[in-house]
C-alpha cells in the first residue's frame, strides 16, 4: 500500500514538470518572435504622402450631391410641349378692389365714406351755460343794545339794555371800597360800594328803552301811553 501511494505521488509530480515545460516553452517562442520582429521606418516624404492621401479620401467621403431640379415637358394639342415649371407662381386674385381703392369712372359719383364708430358728424352740441350764482344778501346786523356806563367815588358800574330789562356788566370797586350786589337785573340793578370809614356809595338803574339811573326813591315804575292823549 504505501508503495503504491509512492508511486502515484512521482507519477503526479512528473507530469506537473512535463506541463511546466511545455507551457514555458510555448511562452519563450512567443515573446522572441515578438520581440525579434523589426518595426517599419518611414522616411517623413512618405508620412506627408499617406496623410495627404487620407485627408483626400475623407473628403470625396464626405461630398454629397442634391439634384438639379429640370422642367418636364407635356404634350399638348397641335403637335406642341408644355413646360411645367418646378417652381409655380402664386395664382393671382381676381377679387374686386374695395371701393376706397378702386379708380373713379369718369362722370359717375363717388359716395362718401360712412363715418366710422364713434365718431360724430353732425354740429357739436353746446356747452351748457354756467349761472352766476346769486348771493344772498347780508343779513342785517343787530343793533346795538344801549349801555350805560355811572361812575361814583366808591366805584363803576356799566349797565345794558334790552327793551325794558337792564342787565349788569361790570362793577369795578375803588382803591378802599368793595362792592355789593343787590341786583343785577333784568327788573333792575343795585350796586353799593363800602368804604373804609364805612361810607356808602350806590348805583341804581332801570331800562325804558335805556339805561335810567335813579337814587334813594324806590326804582321808577313804566307807564304805558294814554292813547285818548
Amino acid at each position: 500500500m504505501p508503495l503504491t501511494r509512492l508511486f502515484a505521488v512521482g507519477l503526479w509530480l512528473v507530469a506537473t514538470g512535463g506541463s511546466t515545460a511545455v507551457v514555458w516553452t510555448a511562452t519563450s517562442v512567443v515573446a522572441a518572435d515578438v520581440t525579434d520582429r523589426s518595426a517599419r521606418v518611414l522616411a517623413h516624404d512618405d508620412v506627408v504622402s499617406e496623410i495627404e492621401s487620407g485627408a483626400q479620401e475623407t473628403t470625396t467621403s464626405t461630398t454629397t450631391t442634391f439634384p438639379v431640379a429640370v422642367p418636364s415637358t407635356a404634350p399638348i394639342p397641335g403637335g406642341g410641349q408644355r413646360q411645367n415649371p418646378t417652381n409655380p407662381s402664386p395664382p393671382t386674385s381676381s377679387a374686386p378692389l374695395p371701393r376706397a381703392s378702386q379708380p373713379d369712372a369718369p362722370g359717375m359719383p363717388v359716395p362718401p365714406l360712412a363715418p366710422e364708430a364713434g365718431t360724430s358728424t353732425g354740429p357739436a352740441a353746446p356747452e351748457p351755460s354756467v349761472q352766476p350764482r346769486r348771493s344772498s344778501p347780508p343779513s342785517p346786523e343787530p343793533e346795538p343794545r344801549p349801555t350805560a356806563t355811572y361812575s361814583t367815588p366808591g366805584g363803576t358800574v356799566r349797565v345794558t339794555c334790552d327793551g325794558i330789562f337792564i342787565k349788569l356788566i361790570s362793577a369795578i370797586p375803588a382803591s378802599g371800597y368793595e362792592a355789593v350786589v343787590v341786583s343785577g337785573g333784568p327788573g333792575n340793578v343795585d350796586v353799593r360800594f363800602a368804604g373804609p370809614a364805612q361810607e356808602e356809595e350806590s348805583v341804581k338803574a332801570v331800562c325804558f328803552g335805556q339805561p335810567i339811573r335813579y337814587y334813594d326813591q324806590g326804582p321808577p315804575q313804566w307807564q304805558a301811553p294814554d292813547p285818548e292823549r
